[in-house]
């Protein structure tokens, strides 16, 4: 059986390019043949996977800055699709085409041209841009999670997107080309979901297929934390709007607090500039951050946009550092029940503010520090079990659309 993985970009800047790169490590480690499909120059593959087939487009994510004709031809990317369409012709063995990222270069194209072919279809649904034309769920204007149904006339005529009207156009175009492969490829594609919440967002169109494979990952530290002892608040993730991090600044400016904001992303330079009293230091090394992660009290997850999973508060829980989430976080309700975290209002620096001063006590932290590392041990699979049973999908011995 042959393996053919695909993603936009080689080089790791995020969760979906991470789990494809983890994935084409499992299957190379269990003997399948294996190939994949990028869209940028591929370098990102060399120092771990120099002997993989690799295609790579050698162009840039539109997100770097696109032209004008790049936005049109991305909506459909011609080369895309005839790579992918000499990559399953390449072989006469039973194929396994999985992908991961394609709306920053690859395109739709890449559906059509497995549209004509036997391969058995696997999508990885990092975010929602199977049918939301924004990918988020979220209407980036007012801030509110969108309940407009997808592709409909009323979402046509919504101007979500946190560019521009006109941007929103062409996403829509783009969510168009992606429906018009047919619901009779669609209704084959197996999704697999970072969490099982994700698929109730995900029904609303052809796709039929589901099941749930949390992402693994590892703590922030080698043991658990001793929270309640620590004074630090810490948030970790990409300074951009639907992250949160302006509900988090001021948040942190009613009270005076202060706290420290790891990572980059274009709302980075207003961070620093918001909050003098913080530590905004951009990106740090792994090591740096399991450093302060050893000294914190607690996590800030606030995302205003339904996040899928959340790999930062994993790695807290795992850590025995309880979080604080967003109440649009999918895990929210998980960390609550658990007595792992507390919920915030999404959006609501007044509500986080309440939530941060809770803090203050203790005997709580200490409870949800225990109970952060109690739900840490079980909130995700180790990453033997989950290339396990990531071969176990591709060979079909999971049952999930078994041959």
């Amino acid at each position: 059986m042959r393996l053919i993985l695909v993603n936009d970009v080689s080089t790791v800047r995020g969760g979906a390019t991470k789990v494809a790169l983890q994935c084409l490590e499992a299957s190379r480690d269990a003997g399948l043949t294996c190939a994949m499909l990028v869209g940028d120059d591929g370098e990102g593959l060399k120092p771990r996977f120099a002997e993989i087939r690799t295609v790579a487009l050698g162009e840039r994510p539109l997100r770097e800055g696109p032209t004008v004709a790049d936005v049109f031809a991305k909506s459909y990317n011609r080369r895309a699709y005839e790579a992918m369409e000499g990559l399953l012709r390449e072989s006469n063995e039973e194929t396994v085409v999985h992908v991961h990222g394609w709306s920053q270069i690859l395109s739709p194209s890449i559906f059509y041209a497995l549209a004509k072919h036997k391969a058995k279809v696997i999508v990885t649904a990092h975010d929602f841009f199977l049918n939301c034309p924004n990918g988020g769920l979220i209407n980036f204007r007012s801030g509110h999670v969108c309940t407009v149904k997808p592709l409909s006339a009323a979402c046509l005529t919504t101007n979500c997107d946190k560019r521009s009207y006109f941007h929103k156009l062409w996403r829509f175009r783009r969510a168009l080309t992606q429906q018009g492969v047919g619901e009779e490829f669609w209704s084959r594609v197996g999704i697999v979901l970072a969490h099982e919440n994700m698929e109730a967002h995900l029904r609303s169109g052809p796709l039929q297929h589901f099941t749930t494979l949390r992402t693994p990952t590892e703590p922030l530290t080698q043991g658990p934390v001793a929270a309640w002892r620590n004074r630090h608040t810490v948030f970790l993730g990409r300074m951009c709007w639907e992250k949160g991090v302006r509900t988090l600044a001021d948040a942190l400016n009613k009270t005076g607090r202060t706290a420290r904001l790891i990572g980059r992303g274009p709302l980075l330079a207003e961070m620093q500039q918001a909050l003098p009293h913080c530590f905004v230091p951009g990106w740090l090394s792994d090591e740096e951050v399991t450093r302060l992660a050893g000294e914190a009290r607690v996590f800030v997850m606030p995302s205003r946009m339904p996040e899928p999973y959340g790999l930062v508060a994993a790695e807290a829980l795992m850590s025995g550092i309880p979080v604080i989430v967003s109440s649009n976080a999918l895990i929210a309700a998980e960390v609550a029940s658990n007595g792992a975290g507390l919920v915030f209002d999404s959006g609501d620096a007044d509500s986080l503010a309440e939530k941060l001063a809770e803090t203050d006590d203790d005997h709580l932290m200490r409870r949800l520090s225990e109970g952060a590392f109690a739900l840490g041990k079980r909130i995700a699979p180790s990453r033997a079990e989950w290339a396990r049973r990531m071969v176990d999908i591709y060979m079909g011995r999971s049952g999930f659309l078994a041959h």
